[in-house]
């Protein structure tokens, strides 16, 4: 296996052929490698990789000395993984170290046996993810992240076009002479042109700063009116990030130097920047993003709100002010990063230009926790938690395909798999009402028998009956045990004017069925028994021979009142209680 650094693109080679174990064993180690050490795993140095590696080369060892030695990963028992913690029990921080790795790659991996599976999980943890996932933000973290990133994108905008806007100003000549701001202007155009302000001379050839200087704010204060800061940097990377849902060690590599599609004609639309992920390989290292200004729709949503509303949802006009904020930098320092930053000289240390931002200080100067298991209120700051809510938000694949997105991206978070799960159950419930509407069995009332009893021509009209068919149901010639069949030789299963085999339960699900008061007893009676049915059947065999049946016979109860299901639920006559037990017991049925 090939193992590409992120950072420094140097790739290093992980031989696993010659670990003392069968080549299936050796494959399957392989991919619990690749894991967590391909471009979809969360190493991202080349340490963490030979760790990972190292653990499992010395589980190999353990493995190599059993007997037999497994060949594949179903062969592994608990008994390997006793051995393995055996052998390092007198080192138990190492132990852990070494434990928790094994569970990290192999958790996830549906191959283990169960006593074997459960003999890796027994050792206790530190607290968090050991299978590795990534979660998303909540809406608060998140917005207090972005809030924290916005103040100081805004900070340094305001600050440096102000720098920006004194050093045009006096090398046009605009400025009053002799004032505050004409010295200002010309110590920013001093630093500007050489990196530097005027000194005292010593014996050092190299003294500080004149009173000028440090009357009109130091060098610190004189250099950052034109220069970001370290983690004014790193805040525009980490906002990039969730704009982009890019991840944070690619976003902070672009280069100032980009491409317009559009032949530079109009206002910039599209920019497009060559990016490098060397963890993909030399074949996919480099790729292609487009940064894009928001869709006219949006701008026209924004034209009421001030800039910000457009700069904190544009990739591309958050790129724009990056380049015009960096300008100064770029010319003093040669460098063509997009993300230049500058420290001021402390003491005996030169000032130093840095083209990477980094998360973790600028993560503890906003008080953010360091990390996930530090007591804060405000939430640890996590690269890959940032792409992955910015990739929960977008949903679209950035940087891979649409198969990543969501089976490697999206499956893993549990906003999705929660919202996933309430659309298919609303789906589910739609679907059933809308079966059990089209399939309700129609219910006659006594309103209704008492008008077919006065005028049974206009009831059986109303009904969509002939009069004859009313007149037998209503004497019960048409009963079929649960229900009235209006004709027995068109049913659904069973050739036209062929009598109906189908079992009496199934009539429920049929369009000639009608159900009438004296129905009621038996209805009731069948419907109480099917479930006292449940807690002695298999429940998967029940739902699929019962449940919805027992809906269908709900639904019919429920047109009558209270008192009538009381009344209802009295002692059947005995032809009746036969006729449910041989009903439930499936005698009725058609052999």
């Amino acid at each position: 296996m090939v193992f590409y650094e992120e950072q420094s693109g140097l790739s290093r080679v992980f031989d696993l052929s010659g670990f003392p174990v069968p080549v299936g064993m050796q494959q399957w180690m392989a991919q619990l490698l690749a894991s967590r050490c391909g471009p979809r795993g969360g190493s991202k140095r080349t340490s963490t990789a030979q760790g990972y590696f190292d653990v499992l080369k010395h589980f190999a060892t353990v493995l190599a000395k059993a007997e037999p030695v497994p060949s594949r990963p179903g062969e592994l028992t608990a008994a390997h993984f006793q051995a393995f913690r055996k052998r390092y029990e007198q080192v138990p921080t190492a132990l852990r170290q070494y434990i928790q790795a094994l569970r990290r790659m192999m958790q996830p991996r549906d191959e283990l046996a169960a006593d074997a599976r459960r003999e890796l999980l027994r050792t206790r943890l530190p607290t968090g993810t050991p299978d590795g996932r990534i979660f998303a933000y909540s809406d608060g973290e998140w917005q207090q992240i972005m809030t924290a990133l916005r103040h100081d994108v805004r900070t340094a905008r305001d600050r440096i076009r102000e720098g920006l806007r004194l050093l045009a100003a006096f090398r046009s000549g605009d400025l009053e002479a002799g004032s505050q701001e004409e010295d200002l202007g010309r110590l920013l155009d001093l630093f500007a042109r050489t990196g530097d302000l005027p000194r005292r001379r010593s014996s050092s050839g190299r003294g500080n700063h004149t009173p000028e200087v440090l009357s009109l704010g130091g060098f610190k204060g004189i250099s950052r009116m034109l220069c970001l800061t370290g983690n004014e940097s790193t805040a525009f990377a980490l906002l990039m990030c969730a704009l982009t849902a890019e991840n944070f060690g690619t976003v902070k590599k672009w280069p100032a130097a980009h491409t317009r599609p559009d032949g530079a004609f109009g206002a910039l639309a599209v920019a497009l920047i060559e990016e490098s992920k060397p963890r993909r390989g030399p074949e996919h290292e480099h790729m292609v993003i487009a940064l894009e200004d928001l869709p006219s729709s949006l701008r026209e949503v924004f034209v009421e709100q001030n800039a910000d509303s457009k700069l904190f949802r544009s990739p591309l006009r958050l790129y724009e002010l990056l380049l015009e904020l960096t300008q100064v930098a770029r010319k003093l320092s040669g460098e063509s990063a997009a993300f230049l930053s500058y420290s001021p000289p402390v003491r005996s240390r030169q000032g130093q230009w840095s083209t990477s931002p980094h998360s973790r200080n600028w993560a503890l100067s906003h008080g953010f926790s360091p990390s996930k298991d530090t007591e804060s209120d405000k939430p640890a700051i996590d690269v890959r938690r940032i792409r992955q809510t910015a990739l929960e938000l977008q949903r679209r694949p950035v940087a891979h395909t649409a198969r990543t997105l969501r089976d490697h991206y999206l499956r893993r978070s549990t906003t999705v798999q929660a919202q996933g799960r309430t659309l298919v159950g609303q789906a589910l419930r739609e679907q059933i009402t809308k079966a059990r509407a089209a399939a309700e069995v129609p219910v006659f009332t006594p309103a209704f028998l008492e008008r077919a009893a006065v005028a049974p021509t206009a009831a059986a009209a109303e009904a969509g009956l002939e009069t004859e068919v009313l007149k037998r149901m209503l004497t019960g010639e048409q009963d079929t045990v649960v229900t009235a069949c209006t004709d027995h030789r068109d049913g659904p299963h069973s050739p036209p004017g062929q009598p109906c085999t189908a079992s009496f339960l199934v009539c429920l699900n049929c369009k000639n069925a009608r159900a009438l008061p004296h129905h009621l007893p038996v209805q009731v009676a069948v419907h109480d028994r099917l479930l006292a049915l449940r807690p002695n059947l298999d429940p998967r065999l029940w739902r699929v021979r019962y449940e919805t049946t027992v809906h269908q016979l709900r639904d019919i109860i429920d047109h009558y009142t209270a008192a009538e299901q009381t009344d209802a639920r009295g002692p059947l006559p005995p032809h009746q209680e036969r006729l449910v037990a041989d009903l439930i017991a499936g005698r009725l049925n058609l052999r």
